[in-house]
């Protein structure tokens, strides 16, 4: 993999093929395809990537059964696609996860509704989740519970249980390193990308977009970078830089998705819990759910759902957002007795509502995203925003925004839609059952299975790089408290090659200490220390970098953790 190409924070070049704005899920799987089809490219993302709304998801690649309550079949089969091609760029990092049904008594809520639903989501999807041959890569089937063992588990009801089915979804251990592994593939490809690099106004002349100006936010230079085609992939805040240059205005409202890490609640097992949010659907069977996962140990809840007209800087639920999810959890599952006092870390993500009136107390997820062309709506040339797209639809969205970007340039190549057979780096195994046995055996002497398995799903193929980093120095082969996976020596190669600008990159992105209750003072003196002998910094850049560690914290903490 090349360096990155920059010189004092600029890009060695400043004129492009394609400009991408954001560094999220969907600005990183467009970057990548236009690289890969041979366009130069270059990504500026504000903040660090995935840093937004991408780290901020359920970390569910869904497989678009939800869309059955639309009867929105063609989602339906797309979803389910989608799912299968992402979780086979990169097998290391999906799980699958045991989701718990319950049936009640009735029609639309029965066992013969839901097995007819699964009847037919199963004709739907035949042949749409992955053509790898990978054993990892098959989904378990879906079969029948007892209403005891649903019962067992603690889910209380209203209505009468009669039973449930476990199905399964697709997992992303880490949907921000996901977020990086795709745009470090892309910078295998070519394309340089730019964290912490802000875009201050598009550059036009007439009708044609020629680029956008950028502010380093590291050293405060302003630069030009010129583009034949911009693609503005900034999510949420897509409209902010598009109304400064009188563009219509494409999102009407926004919904506020708050979700809350807890202690574990169901073990292995997830499952969605009807929520007091009414759903629109056709073939609904019932109200809106929210989904408690199982994740590191614990379990992830959410989401909550409040209706927002702007996106904020600020990404910290509310009080109201935390009471409304554990009031969900307690409602049906009552012996969990959850409090604020469970909530270990807390985060808040915005999606965009597309209806042209938000409706209170109405949930409005539909989806779908959006590919705009603004010659189309605007008289712009040389301008595409994509947006709303889903973490399991951004790969679909970025080749759609692709191929308008390649159509406009003139531009045809060979290899005609190239991330859907797409590796990330370190996928380079046959198979992923086989490949794990064998770094099992292989680092034995050197890491718990636990610790390997952990590596494993960070790093795929590229453990061997890790392993030679403890090799040449032992002390980095530590984990750094006490039931934790992560080792020392993952602190040290964030530092060295992912692209890092601050510690909170490292602590909160690049692995998930930043989510867990174990972050000490101590811990993230550690840390600030071993990236900071990689990095070059003194000892006041160390006590600036946990300062932003400790406020960081604090806002995604109702509860002090740092002692």
């Amino acid at each position: 993999m090349p360096d990155v190409q920059i010189s004092n924070r600029s890009p060695v070049k400043q004129d492009f093929d394609v400009l991408v704005i954001g560094g999220g899920i969907t600005g990183a799987w467009t970057a990548l395809d236009c690289s890969l089809r041979g366009l130069s490219t270059i990504l500026v993302e504000i903040g660090d990537f995935g840093g937004a709304t991408s780290m901020r998801s359920s970390r569910l690649l869904h497989g678009g059964i939800r869309y059955l309550q639309q009867l929105e079949l063609r989602k339906v089969r797309e979803s389910s696609r989608e799912r299968g091609l992402v979780a086979q760029s990169a097998p290391h990092m999906v799980d699958f996860v045991p989701f718990m049904v319950p049936t009640f008594s009735g029609i639309q809520r029965g066992r013969a509704f839901l097995h007819a639903g699964m009847l037919a989501y199963r004709a739907l999807t035949m042949g749409t989740h992955s053509a790898s041959k990978d054993p990892a890569l098959k989904i378990p089937g879906d079969h029948r519970i007892s209403r005891s063992e649903i019962q067992r588990h603690g889910i209380r009801s209203k209505e009468k249980i009669t039973g449930g089915r476990i199905l399964y979804e697709a997992q992303v251990q880490s949907s921000e390193r996901m977020t990086f592994e795709v745009i470090n593939r892309a910078r295998a490809e070519g394309a340089v990308a730019f964290n912490y690099m802000a875009v201050k106004r598009y550059i036009k002349t007439g009708d044609q977009m020629e680029g956008v100006v950028v502010k380093d936010l590291v050293s405060g230079n302003t630069l030009d970078l010129k583009a034949r085609i911009v693609i503005n992939a900034a999510g949420p805040w897509c409209d902010s830089l598009n109304d400064n240059a009188s563009l219509q205005k494409l999102n009407t409202g926004f919904a506020r998705g708050a979700h809350i890490i807890t202690r574990s609640l169901l073990g292995p097992y997830a499952v969605a819990l009807p929520s007091s949010f009414k759903s629109d659907g056709v073939a609904t069977r019932g109200n809106r759910h929210i989904f408690i996962i199982p994740w590191r140990n614990r379990s992830l809840i959410g989401t909550s759902y409040m209706e927002s007209s702007e996106p904020t800087e600020d990404l910290t639920p509310t009080p109201d957002e935390i009471q409304q999810l554990i009031d969900t959890v307690n409602q049906s599952l009552p012996e969990s007795r959850l409090t604020t006092n469970d909530v270990i870390r807390s985060f808040v993500g915005y999606y965009p509502l597309q209806s042209a009136t938000i409706k209170k107390g109405i949930y409005q997820g539909t989806g779908e995203y959006r590919l705009v062309d603004h010659s189309t709506t605007d008289g712009v040339e040389g301008l595409i925003t994509a947006l709303g797209a889903k973490f399991t639809t951004a790969r679909r969205i970025a080749e759609l925004a692709t191929e308008l970007a390649q159509k406009k340039l003139g531009h045809t190549t060979q290899n005609g839609r190239p991330t859907r057979s797409i590796k990330l780096l370190g996928s380079e195994y046959k198979e992923l059952g086989q490949f794990q046995s064998a770094c099992l055996k292989k680092y034995a002497a050197l890491w718990s299975n636990g610790v390997c398995l952990h590596l494993i799903s960070c790093y795929g193929s590229r453990i061997d790089e890790i392993a030679t980093l403890c090799d040449q120095d032992p002390a980095l082969n530590r984990v750094l408290f006490d039931g934790s996976d992560t080792i020392a020596a993952q602190i040290v190669w964030a530092a060295k090659h992912e692209v890092v600008l601050h510690l909170v990159d490292i602590l909160f992105r690049r692995t998930d200490l930043g989510l867990l209750n174990n972050l000490t003072i101590d811990v993230i003196k550690d840390c600030a220390d071993l990236a900071g002998e990689g990095l070059g910094w003194d000892d006041h850049r160390r006590q600036a970098e946990i300062e932003l560690v400790q406020n960081e914290l604090d806002k995604a903490t109702p509860a002090p953790c740092c002692g």
